[in-house]
């Protein structure tokens, strides 16, 4: 007999029992009254997550840029350069999952989606057959003249068709008939915007005549237009307006045993299947509807139960069957089937108020110290003053590494997603260890008294730890259940988790969880407690305001070659010729991107002149900071101790310095690119830094801190500075082009010996340099000079620098974080040999949810090869903001099975 074991709840036990036995008796008819609980439109409804690759079936290699969807929905993903995609926050059901591609066959299969679950996919393509067809060779007055009749075939020849938008009409070719008319095709989506809902219809079809025939087989997906203030209000309106009259509106009024709205008797009837989301709904066939404009529609479907999903959209849109008025509905005119409506009817009447307006932040982390190269797991938990806000306010998440001085070693934005934002941040394998804060903020939250949510955090040397402390055990309505008491080395745990109110019924809910081995990892508790920080907070009054960001901002200045700020004109081309714009700066040299919203990598090249059209070489642009205002010396960090379990001293990354050792990185080249100076006497140096990315800005001391950062223990200290810390015994030797150039004696490049490697760079165009190689050990030939190594600084040829004086300055730039699956991004710990024997996350999933309709959730996972304690962090919000949590520890060998 398995045992289970309960951990503390905040309601009585017996209502959870009760609960669990009313849940074992329900039947699988129920009556449209109980219905009615599971209906309610909320974001916190059932989610899961759908990822994936995808390959050629041919030659299995990668393939990017392949469109993934679910039809009739704004459900949609691009596979990346590696042929991954990720589909986030898929309500819970049956879903037809479409994947095309240009020069691809069309892929198509059902996918079950599961509550808390992610379902991967690994999809293999066929290359589509030679098109069978000759594109006719066309006036460019003709095919303008066709695309208008394909636009007009798509959206009508009215007053509302001519203000929808064909964006792309250079994707369709054309096949002239024998006949003299014309058959049309596309390789890739025609693009459609509709400025009026706010929504960018993609569409695939067939091809067809144009003359005798229409689109056939179409298919739609919706992407949402960016937010324009102006024009909010009027999109909620016509939003409303077109969903109000949809087939999928009347069946919700079915699911909801609601029936005012039918010229004939409804007699709705529904049950659940075995698929959880997918619901069966019978009714009176053919069922006349009068819609609110006066026309009559019909609904009718094939077989004897319509299958559909929570919301009323069909899982199949072939079994159902329109008539009347639905026949005439365009769904370029219309809204997605996730449309919600709802939100939609109470955000109109809502008041915005400062307290409505405010946003808080709390972020659960996976643990509280790490270790070089691990990743910090994240979920961040928006509280509003009103839970409707969570679409009107910020989609981005500012997440910050910031050391003790307030340098701010990594900064990432993450989409903000139904209130919450996920992902993970990957820490550098450095030698920078000790103590550090996690800040998460929003531009518009700094207007309120709360401002920031900052998590101070250790990263430490293998060989150590924070000081253990009590585990202090919680419940505020979060409890867990274990199918055992004991687990071995290496079993799979199963765990319920269960979030209930007072009276053990459950509570729709968005949760994260956290499960630590306890011989691996340290409890250590939360700065702030969860309750304290979403509680609500003044507006602050008399400051700057910042903006509700829809998208994150690039911020970029123009300074002249001594470092002072100037206006002028900016060309820019992102990520080569797809988006090219042209801006003017401020008066002090500021300029914007604003609302920007890429996902990962991308570049942006400038070119910028001055008001006399002569070119400026200095550009800074980066993804805009906020910074902050708090004294982080007020905040406190547990003490460091050896740690209990020690790795292999041979595999331990970070070891004590010896005497004139210097801790560089490794240098990985993954390009080969010509020199413009070949191999030097000293032979191969221990590390090399190009200048193309450093983002220079002419400086000298800006050139000093760019390459401190990317050459691990090199120290710029003191005023003038100096190389210090890392060489130690002296400055290096400093080599321009082979010359030494700081010598205490003989020949030197710039007339002197003795002078400060700030005072050789100081008399070099930093922006001459083409590379800097680092020599962290004695070089003999050097003689006593090179007894500290050397810095080798290799300046660009003439010919180079001629090429480079009408070039583009180009960024890479990190977009939107992606959020990866937890057990693909650990799967990375075997490259690095310090890490891989260990495992102290056991499982994390930010992605959890209860729409009320479940007990508990189950999750499961693997335990490292040695028994120990584990450690179990949940946290979550309800669907009114209201916060939850629990701290529970398992698998505690001291103590006696309890007996049942």
């Amino acid at each position: 007999m398995a045992y289970q074991r309960e951990f503390p709840l905040s309601g009585p036990s017996s209502s959870i029992h009760r609960k669990a036995r009313q849940i074992q008796l329900f039947p699988l008819y129920f009556s449209i009254c109980f219905l009615l609980y599971f209906l309610s439109s909320s974001i916190f409804a059932q989610t899961g997550r759908l990822g994936g690759t995808i390959v050629s079936s041919a030659t299995a290699s990668p393939l990017p840029e392949i469109h993934v969807f679910i039809p009739n929905t704004t459900f949609q993903a691009f596979s990346d350069e590696n042929g991954n995609f990720q589909l986030t926050n898929l309500p819970e059901g049956t879903w037809e999952l479409q994947v095309r591609g240009p020069g691809w066959e069309k892929f198509s299969q059902e996918i079950e989606v599961k509550a808390g679950s992610a379902l991967r996919l690994s999809i293999r393509l066929n290359k589509q057959d030679n098109f069978g067809y000759t594109v006719s060779d066309l006036s460019k007055s003709k095919i303008t003249k066709l695309a208008k009749s394909l636009k007009e075939a798509f959206v009508g020849r009215g007053l509302a068709g001519e203000q929808i938008q064909f964006l792309n009409p250079e994707k369709l070719t054309f096949e002239e008939q024998q006949d003299k008319s014309y058959r049309v095709h596309a390789a890739e989506p025609l693009f459609f915007s509709n400025q009026e809902t706010g929504y960018l219809i993609s569409v695939y079809f067939d091809p067809f005549n144009l003359q005798t025939s229409t689109p056939q087989s179409s298919t739609f997906v919706y992407f949402e237009l960016p937010k324009e203030e102006r024009l909010e209000e009027g999109r909620r309106v016509a939003r409303l307006k077109r969903y109000l009259s949809s087939p999928t509106h009347y069946i919700a009024q079915l699911m909801e045993g609601k029936t005012t709205d039918f010229s004939t008797p409804a007699n709705p009837e529904v049950a659940f299947t075995s698929q959880p989301g997918v619901y069966q709904l019978s009714f009176t066939k053919p069922l006349k509807v009068s819609l609110a404009d006066g026309s009559q529609g019909s609904l009718d479907y094939k077989g004897e139960k319509l299958l559909v999903h929570l919301n009323g959209s069909p899982v199949a849109s072939n079994q159902l069957v329109l008539g009347g008025a639905f026949l005439n509905q365009n769904p370029i005119f219309g809204v997605p089937a996730n449309f919600n409506a709802d939100r939609m009817t109470k955000l109109a009447n809502l008041e915005k108020t400062d307290l409505v307006m405010q946003e808080r932040i709390y972020l659960h982390t996976d643990r509280k110290h790490y270790w070089p190269a691990e990743y910090i797991y994240f979920k961040a938990y928006l509280s509003y003053g009103s839970p409707l806000m969570a679409e009107e306010l910020s989609k981005v998440l500012h997440l910050e590494l910031l050391d003790e001085t307030g340098y701010v070693w990594i900064h990432q934005v993450v989409e903000i997603q139904e209130g919450v934002a996920q992902g993970h941040l990957p820490l550098p394998d450095l030698a920078e260890t000790g103590n550090f804060y996690l800040r998460a903020y929003t531009a518009w939250g700094l207007n309120y008294e709360q401002e920031e949510c900052i998590l101070p955090i250790q990263i430490l040397p293998h060989q150590f730890q924070p000081a253990p402390l009590p585990i202090a055990l919680s419940s505020q309505k979060i409890s867990v259940f274990s199918d055992k008491q004991y687990y071995e080395p290496g079993e799979l745990v199963r765990l319920n988790i269960l979030a209930l109110d007072e009276e053990g019924n459950p509570l729709k809910s968005n949760l994260s969880v956290s499960v630590l081995d306890g011989n691996q990892a340290v409890y250590v508790p939360d700065y702030k407690g969860m309750e304290s920080l979403l509680l609500p907070s003044k507006r602050k009054s008399g400051v700057e305001e910042y903006p509700v960001e829809k998208g994150f901002t690039l911020a970029g200045k123009l300074l002249d070659e001594s470092g002072v700020p100037i206006p002028g004109s900016i060309k820019a081309f992102i990520n080569g010729y797809d988006d090219v714009r042209t801006l003017r700066s401020a008066k002090d040299g500021t300029f914007y991107f604003p609302s920007t919203n890429f996902t990962g990598d991308f570049e942006v090249s400038l070119q910028a002149t001055d008001q006399n059209a002569r070119p400026i070489r200095v550009i800074q642009l980066d993804v805009k900071s906020y910074p902050t205002r708090r004294d982080l010396n007020a905040i406190s960090f547990p003490k460091i101790v050896p740690r209990g379990e020690q790795p292999d001293a041979a595999i331990r990354p970070i070891q004590s310095l010896q005497q004139g050792e210097i801790m560089l990185e490794e240098a990985v080249v993954e390009e080969k690119k010509e020199n413009s100076i070949g191999p030097m006497i000293y032979g191969e140096p221990d590390k090399v830094v190009l200048t193309e990315g450093m983002n220079l800005v002419g400086t000298t001391l800006q050139f000093l801190y760019a390459l401190s950062a990317q050459v691990a223990g090199l120290r710029i200290v003191g005023s003038p500075p100096n190389i210090g810390v890392a060489f130690r015994g002296g400055e290096p030797l400093v080599l321009i082009n082979g010359v030494p150039s700081n010598g205490s004696s003989g020949t030197t490049l710039g007339g002197g010996g003795g002078r400060s490697v700030y005072e050789v760079l100081e008399g070099i165009n930093i922006f001459n340099i083409e590379r800097v190689e680092v020599i962290r050990r004695l070089v003999p030939m050097y003689g006593d000079l090179g007894r500290n190594g050397l810095i080798s600084i290799i300046l660009k040829s003439g010919e180079q620098l001629q090429k480079e004086r009408n070039s583009f300055t180009m960024f890479k730039l990190q977009g939107f974080a992606p959020s990866l699956p937890f057990e693909i991004t650990e799967g990375k710990r075997k490259f690095y040999p310090y890490l891989k024997s260990f495992r102290p996350t056991l499982y994390w999933n930010p992605t959890l949810t209860n729409d009320g309709s479940k007990l508990s959730i189950p999750i499961e996972f693997f335990l490292n090869e040695k028994s120990g304690p584990i450690l179990v962090e949940v946290r979550g919000i309800t669907e009114l903001g209201e916060p939850i949590s629990g701290t529970f520890v398992l698998n505690e060998p001291t103590k006696e099975p309890e007996q049942k």
